[in-house]
């Protein structure tokens, strides 16, 4: 059906609306069923291959060139020691590029100042406050630009692919809404999610909780005593800790909104003059009476320290252990994990006390991330898979600007998540035809250079010039899809002889839509 599909739209930026809908409609129905196949298919031993590719599609985003061979050489577990340590892999050639972003060096109050200017004592309706704010826009949209630019290039090229694999996660986990905080997402990204991946879970939680873009985005920066807003200690308890209804009660968020009133943030000086944009806590907007969180009896004489102490409490309380091992678990092993896993990697956080590094490692090397049962079960989001396409094809990415957009189309802008919760990583939240036709668009679109910025090179199409039919699937197959291309693509591929059509089909196929 693809090859008809793709026989009567000469042109892979005209597609025809109904022919679309009904490959979307079929790719689903293929979908679900071959995600479904997977609780019920009998365990067999994986070949070292099939181990290298299941690695680097769950801790990367999917092999680029070579990976595979260079993961099958080393042995995917001494691959993954390597990759639990980041800072030990070269990855300064991506690092010279992302010095175009500078907005990634700055403290928030230099990036206040270069990217938002200064307020004119004018009338709102004059020319001169209409030319201000159209300054103001198109400084915001640089800004973002410049965020979103750099965490689409660290996902495709960085030699760091987990650590870029788990930010993705914790970027979602700790959501903030750049629309919302447009000019501290910049920062909360290199100096909370970044600074703290690999480190304690009780720091990366307490960074957030004091970091301006969450106060702002979450509503704490303004709740004191009186006028309190219970926005975020509901969502440290239901989203960042504990979980949906586990372990706390209305009352205790109540308790939890008082004990941080007063933790906001605002301009301040330091004795040598130094300007900052920062936390503060407001020892006049705190509601300092006796409070109890959990169990946890707070007496309100200690202002700062009693929410400090809250936050710890809930880092590492029995629920949160659970509720993050779970959800860690989800991610990287199955939308369904087992509970003997969960339960063995709660047990890992609460002994090493969040130490995030070894329950990483917990889940990586755990009989349960190998099973065969659970290879190729989960469905990549569209930030997977677009950058996956990217790096199974070996794009160059000068200027993403165009692809990011058709991220947006598909769901999944960077930062801009409308919820608190976050983009989810489960299948059901992406399996809809309507998305999916989308895929099936990008993929047209990027295997025709049809995607301004960001290109196949080539060499990529040359290669494949020339040959035999037969060799150009074989081609195709061995670098988009290393793990196999499912019985339906491989009949689809050999219905066509054009390298670019084999290329969109293979990247807009359900087998590459796994991981």
């Amino acid at each position: 059906m693809g090859s008809d599909f793709m026989k009567r739209n000469s042109d892979p930026s005209a597609v025809r609306p109904a022919d679309v809908v009904k490959f979307g409609t079929i790719l689903a129905a293929t979908l679900f069923s071959i995600l479904g196949a997977h609780a019920s298919e009998k365990s067999t031993v994986p070949t070292t291959r099939q181990q290298a590719v299941h690695a680097l599609n769950r801790l990367a985003f999917g092999p680029a060139s070579g990976d595979v061979d260079r993961v099958v050489n080393v042995g995917w577990r001494a691959w993954v020691e390597q990759q639990l340590d980041p800072k030990s892999i070269d990855d300064s050639s991506l690092e010279r590029r992302l010095r175009k972003f500078p907005s990634l060096e700055m403290s928030m109050a230099q990036t206040y100042r270069s990217y938002r200017p200064p307020r004119a004592l004018v009338p709102e309706t004059s020319r001169e406050q209409r030319k201000l704010e159209l300054e103001k826009q198109r400084l915001r949209r640089g800004l973002q630009r410049e965020l979103d630019e750099s965490v689409f290039l660290r996902a495709a090229e960085s030699r760091r692919q987990f650590n870029e694999v788990i930010v993705n996660f914790w970027r979602n986990h700790l959501n903030i809404d750049c629309n919302k905080s447009p000019y501290w997402a910049n920062h909360y990204e290199v100096n909370v999610l970044r600074k703290h991946a690999f480190g304690m879970w009780e720091d990366l939680l307490m960074a957030s909780a004091k970091h301006p873009a969450m106060l702002v985005y979450l509503d704490n920066y303004h709740s004191k005593k009186g006028n309190i807003n219970e926005n975020y200690a509901r969502e440290l308890m239901e989203l960042h800790t504990l979980g949906v209804d586990n372990c706390y009660t209305q009352q205790d968020v109540g308790e939890l909104t008082r004990v941080l009133t007063g933790w906001t943030c605002f301009w301040r000086y330091d004795d040598d003059g130094t300007e900052h944009w920062r936390f503060i806590f407001r020892a006049n907007h705190h509601d300092s009476d006796p409070a109890t969180v959990l169990g946890l009896r707070l007496d309100g004489n200690g202002g700062l320290t009693d929410g400090e102490m809250a936050v710890r409490y809930l880092a590492h309380h029995e629920g949160t252990a659970r509720f993050l091992a779970r959800k860690l678990c989800r991610h990287l092993v199955s939308d369904d994990p087992p509970e003997a896993l969960v339960d063995h990697v709660a047990a890992v956080f609460r002994a090493t006390r969040g130490d995030l590094t070894k329950v990483y490692r917990a889940i990586i090397l755990s009989p349960e991330f190998m099973d065969p049962v659970f290879y190729g079960s989960k469905h990549k989001t569209p930030f997977e898979f677009v950058i996956s396409a990217v790096r199974a094809t070996g794009a160059c990415v000068e200027n993403p600007r165009r692809t990011l957009q058709a991220l947006e189309v598909m769901g999944q802008p960077v930062f801009k998540c409308g919820v608190p919760t976050g983009y989810s990583d489960q299948a059901e939240a992406w399996l809809d035809p309507g998305a999916l036709v989308h895929r099936w668009n990008f993929a047209m679109r990027f295997a025709n250079d049809k995607e301004d910025g960001v290109a196949i090179p080539a060499t990529f199409h040359e290669r494949m010039a020339g040959s035999p039919p037969v060799e150009m699937r074989r081609q195709t197959i061995d670098a988009i899809l290393p793990g196999g291309p499912g019985t339906d693509l491989a009949k689809s591929l050999s219905k066509t002889g054009d390298p670019r059509r084999m290329i969109a089909l293979a990247l807009g196929s359900p087998a590459f839509q796994q991981q």
